[in-house]
Order: C-alpha cells, then structure tokens, then sequence
C-alpha cells in the first residue's frame, strides 16, 4: 500500500495538504498569542501585587495621592515588551487596605487575522495593613496638670493625647484575632493600681482607718489682729505647677501708713468638728531599698500604698487586654486633676509600671515570657510626656515629693530623677523590650535629652511640636508595629 501511494500522481496530497495548512497555522499562531497572553497576565499580576504593596507599606491615606505613589510604581516597573497601556482601573483604599485592579493590553501577532489586535488583561491585588503576631504593648501616658494647656486653637494636651491614643488603638487591633494586647498606664504623682488589687501579697497597704476630732477646748485671751484702713487694689500673681506657670488674683497689701494693730480680748476655740477619715484610693509609690524602685525583679519586696484623705492618684491601670472598648473607654476617660488636686510629673512611676504590665512575674502576670528575639511576644513599651520631671523620690517611705532649693541643687534632683527613669528604660531594653518614646511640647533640655536615650534607638524617638504631631507620632508607632501583607 505504501508503495502505491508512493507511485501516485493524483494530486489528492497536495490538496489535502494545502485545505489542512491554514487551521494548523491559525492553530501555532493562537498558542503562540495565548503563550505571549499568559505571560502579559503574570507579569501584570506580579505589578499589581508590587504596587499594593508599595501604596499600603506608605504612611499616606489619601487615596489620589495613593493612586499617584502606585501609577509611579507601574511607570517604573511594568515591562512594555510584555504588557502595554498599563493602568489602574479601579483603586479602593481605606486605612487598613488598599484594593486594585490593573488593565493592560498586548498586541497580538496572529490572532490579529482574526480581528483581535489587542489582547486585554486585567489583575487584582489586595494589600493589608494589620498588626500580626503575639504583640503586647504598654502605653505609659502623662496625665499631669500641666496636660490641661492649650495650643493655638485651643485644643488641650490631654484632648490631643486621647485622639492619638485612640487612633493607635484602633490601627493595631484592627484585625481583632485577640493576639495583641495593650494595657494602659497613666501616671503623674503616682499610679494608681486599682482598688481590685487592695489584699494583694505585693502591696502594703493598711486598713482604712479614722481620726477622731480633739475635744473642742475654749479659752479667753488677748489677739493681736493687723487691720488696713487702705487696701490695694488686687493685683495678678504667678505661680509655676508641674511646670506650667499660671496667673491668679491675689492680694494687693496694704497701703503705706494705713495699717494698725488692733487687740482684742475674746473667746478662741480649738478641736471638735468631725473625724478625719483616712482611705486607700488605689494609690502607690515606689518601693523601698536598694534599687528595688527600678525593675520587675524581687517581688517579694512590696510596693507601698497609701492612705489618703482624699484621691491623689488618677485613672487606673488596664492591664493587658485585647478588648477595643475597654481600652478606648479607658483612654477618653482620662483626666488630669480631682477637684484642687493638679498632679506634678514623676516619670519613673510610669514606667516602671509599664514595665510590670509587659512583665510575667508579680505584681501583674499576664504577659508573657521573656523572648530573647522579642517575637514571641514582641513587647513594645510608649512612654509619651510633655515635660521633665517635677518629683523626687523620698527613701524614706517611697514617696514622691517636690523639688527642694534652686539653681544647681534643683537641677542635681533632677538629674537624679531623669537617671532612675533611664535606668528602667534600660531594664526593658535589657529585656530586648522595644521603647517608643514621644516628647510632647517638650522644651529642648534635660528632659528632652532623656526621652532620646531612653528610646531603642533614634527611629524609636518622636518629637511632636503641637496635637497634629502628636497624632502623627503615634500613627507612625502604630504603622511600624503591623505588617504589610497580600490578602488576594
């Protein structure tokens, strides 16, 4: 049979042959265009992941400007041999993602005879911005008197410090998987623990207790009173509290040569009235011996609470939770006086009760273990001030008190205090703990110098000249605690 075919001369072949070469053709030109397609297809796809990736790893927001940083990215990196006109068809931003659509064409070769010159692809990437990981955060935040100064517009300290703490809260739990917990830290003269922890081994606290009024005793006798005939008109004052200096009206005196001694022979009581009742209103100091005030080891050595007539201490401590509500209620909670009580800055109190909040042992236990590479957990302590020091520590009782004396042996008890605040700082570093630090408003000095020693390093520092800056600062603590990943 092979042979007759060989032999014959028909032409049937050829003709066959000719009706067969135009679809085996068409057949190599598609796989050719389909081939050349699929790579367009995969290239556009690996820049539409690179460019989510490139407009969420930015700090920016605003979506033009977004669509400008990932057009800029495209012009640099889509290939024009493989893909062609490349544009963002649809771009959805929001502050924890950002979603595109990438088109582009490539110019068909074969598929062309076909009426298809242009072969249109279109990809999708899904970029998100989300705190990932065991993460444990404590945020130390001033909320002194000097807290209640306003800036130009009028927006307090402590109202700018609430809207950056909230935005902070609400960038790194965003994902709510429960693996990050933040717990709270407010401090000024001192912290306040919560009433929750009263019968707890690490605290001394005594019972309430109260002092009855002495007997009420009368007598009669000659006083000596100063009486003005001419009184100055009142006059406006100074005075400086933790650090802020304020005004107030205060007595003018008394005209010269219009004063007179008066005395008068009357009746003068001393003692009764009611009891003077003494409580403990959550309130701690710093504990005792040694340098036992500055880190979380020994806690067998307790932490001295005191008994007060009235609540010199603020809002509580939130230990470690991954509970959004609680923590934002706790922040637009805060305040920074009690009636006449306006708390001055001691800064150690903060922080080393940040420390006990990211620590594993007592007095709070809930964080966990120690890692070496500080990622399982990662333990992140923000101490935000807007001022240095204003306290001191007294040995005696753990206490924190005013500054004595002026010029170099004020400056030397300061000195003093802004080492012990470095020395924890240098715990949790010890402890691979990353510290933020956010200087707010804070005067170029002393305390301004701490704050950057006391960070991890200088990109841990932030420098936050009004409430804006401020914002600013903690939403870029925030961004550098969550990673940037492809959700699609």
């Amino acid at each position: 049979m092979l042979y007759k075919f060989l032999l014959d001369r028909s032409g049937n072949f050829a003709a066959i042959s000719a009706i067969l070469c135009v679809p085996l053709l068409l057949a190599a030109g598609l796989a050719v265009d389909f081939s050349r397609y699929s790579a367009a297809n995969r290239h556009l796809q690996e820049v539409s992941d690179a460019a989510a990736l490139a407009m969420a790893i930015s700090k920016e927001q605003n979506t033009e400007k977004l669509r400008k940083i990932g057009l800029d990215y495209i012009a640099a990196n889509a290939d024009p041999d493989k893909v062609q006109n490349v544009q963002i068809e649809t771009l959805s931003t929001t502050a924890d993602d950002v979603d595109l659509t990438l088109r582009g064409d490539t110019p068909a070769m074969f598929m062309s005879l076909a009426g298809y010159d242009l072969l249109t692809s279109r990809t999708s990437a899904l970029a998100q911005r989300a705190t990932q990981g065991n993460v444990e955060i404590a945020l130390v935040l001033d909320n002194t008197w000097s807290m209640s100064a306003a800036d130009a517009n009028g927006i307090t300290r402590i109202a700018a410090l609430k809207s950056a703490a909230t935005q902070l809260i609400n960038e790194v739990l965003q994902s709510g998987d429960g693996l990050t917990r933040i717990g709270i830290v407010p401090y000024a003269d001192y912290v306040n623990v919560g009433m929750q922890y009263r019968n707890a081994s690490w605290l001394d606290v005594g019972g309430d207790y109260s002092v009855p009024p002495p007997p009420r005793v009368c007598k009669w006798k000659n006083v000596t009173t100063t009486v003005c005939n001419k009184p100055l008109p009142v006059k406006t004052c100074t005075r400086e509290v933790d650090g802020v200096i304020e005004t107030y009206q205060c007595s003018g005196g008394c005209a010269p040569g219009h004063s007179r001694t008066v005395v008068e022979y009357k009746e003068v009581c001393t003692g009764g009235g009611k009891a003077t009742n003494y409580k403990w209103f959550g309130c701690v100091g710093s504990r005792k011996g040694s340098d036992y005030r500055l880190h979380d080891q020994s806690p067998s050595v307790k932490y001295p609470g005191y008994l007060e007539t009235s609540q010199r201490c603020l809002n509580p401590i939130v230990t470690l939770t991954p509970d959004k509500a609680k923590l934002l209620l706790a922040v637009n909670s805060l305040i920074i006086n009690i009636g006449s009580y306006r708390p001055n800055t001691y800064i150690p109190a903060g922080m080393v009760w940040g420390l006990n909040v990211l620590s594993d042992t007592a007095p709070l236990d809930e964080g966990g273990a120690y890692d070496p590479q500080n990622i399982k957990p990662r333990k992140v302590a923000v101490l935000m001030t807007d001022g240095e020091n204003t306290l001191r520590y007294r040995s005696s009782d753990g206490r924190h008190i005013t500054l004595s004396g002026a010029g170099a042996a004020r400056n030397n008890q300061i000195a003093q205090v802004n080492a012990d605040t470095l020395s924890i700082c240098d715990t949790m570093k010890a402890q691979n703990i990353e510290v933020f630090t956010v200087a707010f408003m804070v005067d170029e000095g002393a305390g301004k110098t701490m704050l950057q020693s006391c960070a991890t390093d200088p990109a841990h520092y932030y420098d936050a000249a009004d409430g804006d800056a401020l914002v600013a600062a903690f939403s870029g603590i925030a961004a550098s605690l969550r990673v940037v990943r492809l959700a699609r």
